[in-house]
């Protein structure tokens, strides 16, 4: 029989699906050293217990399930030299993001930052309609592809930004990473939905800022090392960025008294983006997406869906 190591809760329901293919569930409670090397897949993933796991060498781990869409925190380099397959989240967690993202347009473009502390009678009319206010998005995975279908159906223009520069449904347009500036020169918003790796770390940096006068807003959805939030601070202050709103930050939490939580222009949703009431927690809906992959991996060790690149890191 299979062993399955639970890092996140699973239900009875859960346990009684993975019975049918000979699996059996240990979490991180219950495991014993004599178990370790017997893990052959980590539903999500510990980092104490993962590494006692991979120094083992009669370790049979083959496939680790993230608990998230980026997996920067995973030991890429160590799983990749050992064939060792993972599924991310990617998609869990697109339809409240896409929410979020939409939310943070219109709380600035229709004024409700201005009247959230005002306390006085003072009309304020300096806003904005979705079609005036064209959006950029830095990734068009499924979770761009959410923010493109929120935005649009708003009546709001939307491109894309991907390694390529590909057709994505529900683009107007779509760039590559390399020549973006075309669509840059047309947007008014920009949303940073990149995952986190050596070539996106500080991608969003003084350079990117300098390419424009007055950007209306800065969105930060993806993960927090693609932004150089120094750089993007001097923006705020010069005003070549007017408001920008943060899910992710570097470090998490931040520290009392950070500048980021000093700007008035600066929204900060403290990585929050993904919640919702029904699949409530980060991983709320996971299992949904895990167990689609189960009944192939154990019949001969091929995926459906969400597999990363590990050369990539996505």
């Amino acid at each position: 029989m299979a062993l399955l190591l639970a890092v996140k809760a699973i239900t009875q329901e859960n346990r009684e699906f993975l019975a049918q293919y000979d699996i059996s569930v240990v979490t991180p409670d219950t495991i014993t050293d004599e178990q370790l090397p017997e893990v052959l897949i980590s539903y999500a993933w510990d980092t104490e217990i993962g590494h006692k796991i991979l120094a083992n060498p009669e370790s049979k781990l083959k496939w680790i399930q993230a608990q998230s869409a980026g997996v920067d925190y995973l030991p890429l380099k160590i799983l990749q030299e050992r064939q060792i397959i993972v599924t991310n989240a990617s998609g869990l967690k697109a339809v409240p993001i896409a929410q979020t993202v939409l939310g943070y347009i219109l709380h600035f473009a229709r004024g409700l930052n201005v009247y959230s502390t005002r306390k006085h009678w003072e009309p304020f009319t300096d806003q904005y309609l979705m079609s005036e206010l064209p959006v950029l998005v830095f990734g068009t995975g499924r979770i761009g592809q959410q923010i493109a279908h929120a935005v649009k159906s708003l009546g709001g223009v939307v491109f894309g930004v991907n390694t390529t520069g590909r057709p994505v449904e529900g683009f107007d347009a779509t760039y590559a990473i390399s020549d973006y500036q075309e669509a840059l020169a047309k947007s008014q918003v920009v949303v940073d939905g990149l995952p986190g790796t050596k070539e996106t770390e500080n991608f969003f940096d003084e350079h990117f800022f300098q390419q424009f006068n007055q950007l209306f807003l800065f969105i930060n959805i993806g993960r927090g090392t693609t932004l150089n939030q120094d750089d993007l601070l001097l923006a705020i202050d010069d005003s070549r960025v007017k408001y920008a709103a943060l899910d992710v930050t570097t470090p998490e939490p931040l520290p009392m008294n950070h500048p980021l939580f000093e700007r008035p222009q600066i929204l900060l949703t403290q990585h929050t983006s993904w919640g919702e009431q029904e699949s409530a927690g980060r991983v709320g809906g996971l299992f949904r997406l895990f167990e689609k992959n189960v009944p192939s991996f154990m019949a001969d060790g091929t995926f459906v869906q969400n597999v990363v690149d590990l050369n990539k890191g996505y």
